[in-house]
């Protein structure tokens, strides 16, 4: 469960993390420094969640199921 919980904080991140990005294209379009640096985190963070998926498949804290089963 605590994995779980994890995950979807980490999943937050990523959204809030895209929410900043767009208010920094918006708010100061000529400074887009920051919208690379937001989303560069945010890319970041999604492949650490990858990683963390492929181990906690890997050490059984989460099992994959297939679909229509």
């Amino acid at each position: 469960m605590l994995f779980k919980i994890i995950l979807l904080a980490l999943l937050l991140f990523v959204v809030a993390s895209l929410v900043t990005a767009f208010y920094y294209l918006i708010r100061d379009p000529a400074s887009s420094r920051r919208v690379v640096n937001t989303l560069f985190v945010r890319v970041g963070i999604s492949l650490f969640i990858m990683v963390l998926l492929l181990a906690g498949t890997y050490l059984g804290w989460v099992e994959p199921h297939g679909f229509g089963m």
